[in-house]
């Protein structure tokens, strides 16, 4: 069921990515003005030029595949106050034509609390998946009476995020994009603080999974 959840997933960021073009005309200017701004900016980790050559720095190095998803739970981290759920859980998927890829999850809980993490290492599918995160690093951003969405900056190089924030449930979503190589999402249903998930990623380790 997992495993669909991702295809399905991934079939509708490739199309979100192709209709993003259409879109723009119901941006006000000032959202405009934000998004050039953002992709304006002297970005080198971003680039493509920088994208292509973190794969190309991998591939010399024989780095080709996805990590086991037993060694993909070792990032998991402990957030406080909270209790982990049952036991990490994770698998490998071999889509013929898209590549591999590994995937984890674990949930926890705080009495009517959770917060769930899922993480993918797609590296083996890196050209597959590349159209997806890249809606990550456009800097778009929308908000209206029931949530803000936005990049959100954790302090890590080579990490880039998108959060959102709702504003009437306790609730919010960050999106991890590490290295061109590893896809986390976070979500909690509890809270929507802007710095409760960025402060949970923060204790991931994801300067070591940066530097794979």
């Amino acid at each position: 069921m997992k495993k669909d959840l991702v295809i399905v997933g991934l079939f509708a960021c490739l199309s979100l990515a192709s209709c993003g073009s259409g879109g723009k005309d119901k941006n006000d200017s000032q959202t405009t003005d934000e998004a050039a701004a953002v992709e304006n900016k002297s970005d080198e980790g971003n680039s493509a030029e920088a994208k292509n050559a973190r794969w190309e720095q991998r591939k010399a190095k024989g780095d080709t595949l996805a990590m086991p998803y037993k060694d993909l739970q070792a990032y998991f981290p402990d957030i406080s106050g909270y209790t982990k759920d049952g036991g990490p859980k994770g698998s490998q998927m071999n889509l013929p034509g898209m590549g591999s890829w590994s995937e984890a999850e674990q949930d926890y809980t705080a009495a009517d609390k959770r917060v769930s993490i899922k993480m993918v290492d797609y590296n083996a599918a890196w050209q597959t998946f590349q159209g997806i995160t890249a809606i990550y690093s456009m800097g778009f951003s929308t908000e209206d009476d029931t949530k803000k969405q936005a990049q959100a900056d954790v302090g890590i190089k080579d990490v880039y995020a998108y959060q959102t924030t709702y504003k009437v449930e306790k609730k919010s979503e960050l999106v991890l994009v590490v290295a061109e190589r590893f896809y986390i999402t976070l979500n909690s249903d509890g809270e929507n603080s802007e710095s409760f998930l960025k402060d949970i990623a923060k204790n991931m380790k994801l300067d070591k999974l940066a530097s794979l």
